[in-house]
């Protein structure tokens, strides 16, 4: 009786550092791509930002066009702007899927980033370029309607 609960004792040990020691080997993959997302996200509210500013300066008060490349630099704003979109659910995703890996279990609690309400958290810390990027592309999507060309 001893022996077999000695030897279910070491088992149930076993399988508990086996998966803390996945978790770990999975918190690179999660790093490079939130790394990954987030270089894609920037690229993409650069590219929409630059078509929007392009916008503003081709539009003219009327909302008439005066460049004939006009609605193709709006496609393109478009586009970037559901990229960039996407890329954020993405990364928050990411974020979310690695913060509930690493946390909550007694082999996760010991690797924390960020500061103060954030320190809880393992991967959520180190968000605030790319929030800033969204919050940013959400001003642009507002102000977007006021030059967007009118036929």
């Amino acid at each position: 009786m001893k022996k077999s609960l000695l030897t279910s004792g070491v088992i149930s040990y076993l399988v508990l550092i086996t998966f803390g020691c996945a978790k770990e080997n999975k918190q690179d993959e999660i790093r490079a791509n939130l790394t990954k997302t987030e270089t894609l996200l920037l690229k993409s509210y650069a590219i929409a930002k630059e078509n929007d500013d392009l916008l503003i300066l081709h539009v003219g008060a009327n909302g008439e066009f005066t460049d004939p490349d006009l609605m193709m630099e709006d496609s393109l704003y478009h586009l970037n702007d559901s990229i960039c979109n996407q890329y954020y659910l993405v990364y928050c995703k990411d974020m979310m899927d690695g913060d509930n890996m690493m946390g909550g279990n007694m082999m996760g609690g010991n690797t924390m980033h960020g500061s103060s309400m954030m320190a809880i958290h393992t991967f959520m810390g180190d968000t605030a370029k790319v929030n800033q990027c969204y919050r940013n592309l959400l001003n642009i999507r507002t102000g977007h309607t006021n030059h967007h060309p009118k036929n």
